[in-house]
């Protein structure tokens, strides 16, 4: 039982920071629009990190709530 609510928590954790690391790129994609040559690329590429986590996020708390 310690070791599945350790995990879990390793996993809100971890997606948590791949979240806050997708929110960056993305307001680092916006505010470098003009300078960066790939900024669209950074900003798809974050938008898809965010939508993962968020994914992990849900599916975290789905689990949760079915114990």
């Amino acid at each position: 039982m310690d070791e599945n609510k350790s995990y879990r928590r390793f996993k809100l954790i971890f997606h948590s920071f791949i979240f806050i690391f997708a929110i960056g790129v993305i307001i680092a994609s916006i505010a470098g629009w003009n300078e960066m040559n790939r900024a669209l690329l950074y900003l798809i590429l974050g938008i898809i990190f965010a939508t993962e986590s968020i994914f992990g996020f849900y599916k975290n708390f789905r689990q949760r709530l079915a114990q």
